[in-house]
């Protein structure tokens, strides 16, 4: 009966230490795993949030890249057209276009007066600018199809100012455009011809 009493005793101090011991376990263990599964729930929803971020950031910088490559391949463009040399190439090259383009939107074309190219030197792009000032006489749709015109013909030219007045044959446009050229050397040539 000793005996029996005695692993009684034992199986008691056994179940008590076994029950401290689960109850260590869920104070201390449990708690603590159970913290760490919220956290790494929570770092996983943080890092899906920052992977989609990035991956929006990403397609901002394709969208970037794509837009620099378009206008690369446009000023690449707009070089292959650009004259090079003398002023007075440009100058010839300007009033044969813009004869062309009145002609084909049946306007008439009026004094034409090109001012001295001038070069920006803080940016030394070997790139000068010529404005030129002419009239556009005709109806406005004629008008309209002539600025079409000079928007889409692929000239390294572009209005930098455009004024619509009546007149007695029609609207009456009065234009200057800017035009662009690769200077031959450091100085800037006098411009051959002036009005016409």
């Amino acid at each position: 009966m000793n005996a029996n009493m005695r692993s009684s005793t034992h199986r008691l101090w056994l179940g008590a230490g076994l029950a401290a011991l689960a109850v260590i376990v869920a104070i201390f263990v449990l708690p603590n795993a159970s913290g760490r599964a919220a956290k790494e729930r929570k770092s996983a929803k943080d890092a899906k949030a920052s992977l989609e971020r990035q991956l929006k950031e990403l397609s901002g910088y394709r969208d970037m890249l794509e837009q620099i490559h378009v206008g690369q391949q446009r000023i690449a463009d707009l070089e292959k057209h650009m004259p090079k040399g003398d002023v007075g190439i440009l100058q010839a090259s300007l009033r044969k276009t813009l004869h062309e383009l009145s002609r084909k939107s049946g306007v008439r074309l009026t004094n034409i007066k090109f001012n001295q190219p001038s070069k920006d030197s803080s940016r030394n792009t070997g790139i000068e600018s010529l404005d030129v000032e002419f009239n556009v006489i005709g109806v406005y749709q004629n008008l309209k199809v002539f600025m079409h015109a000079i928007e889409s013909s692929g000239q390294p030219f572009g209005a930098s100012n455009v004024k619509l007045d009546e007149s007695p044959e029609g609207g009456r446009l009065t234009v200057v455009l800017r035009a662009f050229r690769q200077s031959s050397g450091g100085q800037a040539e006098q411009p051959q011809g002036g009005a016409q």
